[in-house]
């Protein structure tokens, strides 16, 4: 390189010499380097977890309690000597809970899940064996707390009073299976005014359980095995849990029915139905005739005033029989239910099916034993009721 003097321009290189940059006046930039690239990249993929996550993390919190109520009643047996995942697996097996293996994670509580779902922690389960009474699709707490009180005491009774019995049918069924019930205790009993409801009408001449006792299943222990009271008791309580779970109250308004009437209505469709798919078929016909002003013309309600039962043959004059409860002759719902209605029906009755029949007739239709032809009008219904009689369906 050729000297100059300080402060002058520098002299253009010749061929082959080599230029270097003047490094004092560089302005370092300093890299990421790779840890924090990845670390980003890290913390993006963790965002987007997270985000996608909620999906999980709901579902995995829906498994502990299903949404719903529970099922039906399930017997359930625990065998000697079987271990808890024993116990789990044959709980899935029975439909007591929706998934075996989050159940199993969850009594086992890791680390892992606590973030996701409440848990017990520092438990061992031991389970007793025996018989148990559980139901379908139960939450695990629930399913614990059950399995918790221990199995059935070998002395205990069970009593099943299924939908649709009257009050009558009620005591003959009870009379059997509980035989140190004393006939006169249970009939008096029944119209106890320890069996209140504050939607029972007070302008009825005489108290009456119809339709105010669930059917359902219940134990009887050596202390409660001759207690009439008591059990009736037992199925009214029971009776209105289901219709509060069902805010009957509320749905019956939005109907513009009472309570007691769409009890009422509940009980002639536990009597007409006989599939479960067309219960609220059935109830929007009722609701439908009941706008226009038509009589039901319900042959349970005529069997019900003269007192005979499903499938008991009837003659013209007790079909046309004059009696508040035979809707074949007056309009209008009856003053009473003319059975016991289940959940289902219940339900039904607050909750009709869409549509603008105005008929019905069992017709057996698409070779189903019980189904029924739901139609519009005069003509199609004498149409469905010429198939019926065909199949000797009970017509006449």
């Amino acid at each position: 390189m050729t000297n100059r003097p300080p402060g002058s321009d520098p002299a253009p290189a010749s061929p082959g010499d080599e230029v270097r940059p003047d490094l004092r006046w560089v302005r370092h930039r300093p890299s990421m380097g790779p840890l924090p690239r990845w670390g980003l990249v890290v913390a993006v993929v963790l965002f987007a977890v997270v985000l996608g996550s909620r999906q999980f993390v709901n579902w995995v919190r829906d498994q502990t309690v299903p949404e719903g109520l529970p099922g039906d009643e399930v017997e359930f047996a625990i065998v000697e000597g079987w271990s808890t995942n024993e116990v789990v697996a044959a709980l899935g097996d029975a439909g007591v809970v929706d998934n075996p293996a989050m159940f199993r994670q969850w009594m086992r509580c890791p680390a892992a899940i606590r973030w996701l779902i409440d848990c017990p922690t520092g438990r061992e389960y031991t389970f007793q064996a025996g018989d148990y009474i559980l139901r379908e699709h139960l939450g695990f707490e629930a399913t614990v707390a059950l399995l918790d009180e221990g199995p059935l005491p070998e002395e205990v009774i069970r009593v099943t009073i299924p939908e649709g019995l009257t009050v009558e049918q009620t005591v003959q069924r009870l009379l059997v299976q509980m035989p140190l019930f004393d006939e006169d205790d249970l009939r008096a009993a029944m119209v106890s005014e320890r069996l209140t409801w504050e939607h029972y009408p007070t302008d009825l001449p005489y108290r009456l359980a119809e339709g105010l006792l669930f059917p359902d299943t219940y134990q009887l222990d050596e202390y409660t095995v001759a207690d009439e009271m008591g059990l009736l008791v037992r199925m009214h309580r029971q009776f209105l849990r289901v219709v509060d779970d069902l805010d009957l109250e509320a749905r019956a308004a939005a109907m513009g029915l009472t309570p007691y009437e769409a009890v009422v209505l509940a009980s002639l469709i536990e009597e007409e139905a006989r599939l479960d798919g067309e219960r609220a078929k059935v109830s929007r016909v009722i609701h439908n005739r009941l706008t226009a002003g038509w009589r039901l013309g319900i042959d349970a309600s005529s069997r019900y005033a003269v007192g005979k039962t499903a499938g008991e043959p009837m003659t013209t004059e007790e079909l046309n029989v004059i009696s508040p409860w035979n809707t074949r002759v007056v309009i209008g719902l009856p003053p009473t239910p003319i059975a016991a209605p289940g959940r289902a029906s219940l339900e039904a009755a607050v909750a009709p099916e869409p549509g603008d029949w105005m008929y019905y007739v069992r017709t057996d239709e698409g070779d189903v034993p019980g189904a029924h032809t739901f139609v519009t009008s005069a003509s199609e219904f004498e149409a469905a009721r010429r198939i019926c009689v065909e199949k000797d369906l009970g017509c006449g």
